[in-house]
């Protein structure tokens, strides 16, 4: 982490709105897709992403390392994330299917790589949107693993730290998330 970035988090921690915005604007993209990612659903996402950062807001002063601060904000997004799609219980499948939005919010979280022909093109797509199928009929927290595993490139211990759980639940639910 950068200084300039360390002393937003500290400027953020004393009550400066300008460095809260200006972090809000560094990180609401990548923590909107990875609420999407898990819940599925667009509204829930930007309730989520919303939810997370007033959280920030509020407990900025539990901050101990600037260092820390991308995990600790992450950490928030995921139980957020699990609060709302608990408290939402019943999903329709028609929400969490909506194939189009769901590639294309892959192929902008996935990596670059060389344009493919019309062909490899379509086949890309029908390969997400099935995988995408999968990744959606999971439960919420073998859904979790895998985007952040996956998705956003995190250790089995950097998801163990934001989710609460140990490292071999994490391994349990990425082994489990495969199979099925």
């Amino acid at each position: 982490m950068d200084e300039m970035m360390k002393l937003l988090i500290v400027n953020m921690q004393t009550g400066d709105e300008a460095a809260f915005d200006r972090l809000y604007h560094t990180y609401a993209g990548k923590l909107y897709r990875t609420a999407y990612l898990i819940s599925g659903n667009k509204e829930d996402s930007e309730d989520i992403l919303q939810d997370t950062f007033v959280k920030c807001f509020l407990h900025r002063s539990e901050i101990k390392d600037p260092e820390c601060f991308e995990k600790w904000l992450m950490k928030i997004m995921v139980r957020t994330t699990w609060r709302i799609i608990r408290q939402r219980k019943t999903v329709s499948s028609e929400e969490l299917l909506q194939k189009e939005e769901y590639a294309t919010l892959v192929q902008a979280v996935s990596a670059d790589r060389q344009t493919p022909g019309p062909l490899e093109q379509i086949m890309e797509k029908e390969l997400q949107s099935i995988l995408m199928e999968a990744v959606n009929s999971l439960d919420v927290k073998l859904r979790t693993v895998i985007v952040l595993y996956y998705y956003q490139e995190l250790s089995v211990k950097e998801i163990a730290d934001l989710s609460g759980s140990l490292e071999g639940t994490v391994k349990s639910r990425l082994h489990t998330a495969r199979k099925n």
